[in-house]
């Protein structure tokens, strides 16, 4: 099985570095990608599909970003790639259920997770899209 592929969406350059090195010590081999905006993702996103690259299987999106929300991702993310079916998990520091309610509208959310972050929590997103994987073969 390939490495899997995490993309972290979040304008916290603190929360990027702690994810990163949550994910990179317990799998090592894991491929991670940060961008600080929905915007910038989006590009990047792009990019990956017109260079006929994957797309990452994992999506940790934030809620709260300057230039575009993690909301307004995932309506983008659902309309310019209507094909692909990453494993979205919401990082935030809101603990609205407003907030987790609207993420759960949106089809490629799997779930809701709030800062700070713990290692089981990373872990267990990890698994539980290395376990669907498992499932569609």
């Amino acid at each position: 099985m390939k490495p899997v592929e995490i993309l972290i969406i979040d304008d916290d350059q603190v929360n990027n570095f702690v994810l990163r090195n949550i994910i990179l010590r317990t799998y090592p081999d894991a491929e991670t990608y940060t961008q600080p905006d929905g915007s910038t993702a989006l590009r990047f996103l792009e990019s990956r599909v017109s260079k006929k690259q994957a797309f990452p299987g994992v999506i940790l999106l934030d809620i709260n970003m300057p230039l575009m929300s993690g909301f307004e991702f995932l309506e983008l993310l659902d309309s310019d790639f209507p094909e692909e079916k990453p494993f979205v998990y919401m990082v935030s520091s809101s603990i609205s259920k407003h907030d987790q309610q609207k993420a759960n509208s949106f089809g490629s959310v799997q779930g809701y997770i709030t800062k700070p972050l713990v290692n089981q929590n990373i872990v267990f997103i990890v698994e539980e899209y290395l376990h669907s994987l498992k499932q569609m073969e």
